[in-house]
């Protein structure tokens, strides 16, 4: 028994140390992608991050360290007792972020992985003013937190998919293609 046990801890560190992942410690990849979902509904938004593998947590998994950017924008108008109304909406993220890519399984085609972001959102908010008797967009400053969970499907080193579940930017899911340098 003692033998068997010997010989399967032996095997899996040989596995482990020669497995090949998809992001490892160097690498450099970036997404661009689409986003649906979030508190004022389907409007979808436009989004690219990428981040860099920096430090190495044991067989285990990978940190990278990045940065998002994010945009939406909205137009909505209606007529309503005579009167028209015209209302314009757009939203701009942009921050820093943090993912750990988990290296427990062996695959160079998969990626899984989940982190943190903050930093800075730029909006359009519209609100009545008083003092012109209308509705108005107005200029808003405000910082967002993100948190995530991922993954990647390369069908090549330098080509891919991903998919990103979470709360925070301008949407609850985000998808579209991966480029690796």
């Amino acid at each position: 028994m003692k033998k068997i046990m010997t010989l399967l801890l032996v095997a899996m560190f040989a596995i482990t140390a020669n497995s090949q992942h998809v992001f490892n410690k160097g690498d450099l990849l970036f997404n661009a992608g689409i986003g649906l979902g979030a508190y004022d509904g389907w409007i979808p938004s436009v989004n690219v991050s990428g981040e860099i593998g920096v430090i190495p947590t044991g067989d285990i998994g990978l940190v990278s360290f990045g940065g998002i950017l994010a945009y939406k924008y909205s137009n909505w108008s209606n007529t309503i007792y005579g009167g028209s109304y015209n209302y314009n909406y757009s939203q701009f993220t942009v921050g820093p972020r943090a993912a750990w890519h988990v290296h427990a399984f062996e695959s160079d085609k998969w990626d899984a992985y989940g982190g943190v972001g903050f930093g800075v959102r730029l909006w359009t908010q519209y609100t009545w003013d008083p003092a012109k008797t209308d509705y108005v967009n107005k200029a808003k400053v405000s910082p967002y937190f993100e948190a995530f969970v991922g993954g990647r499907m390369m069908f090549s080193e330098t080509f891919g998919l991903f998919a990103e579940v979470g709360y925070g930017t301008l949407s609850v899911l985000k998808f579209g293609v991966t480029f690796g340098f």
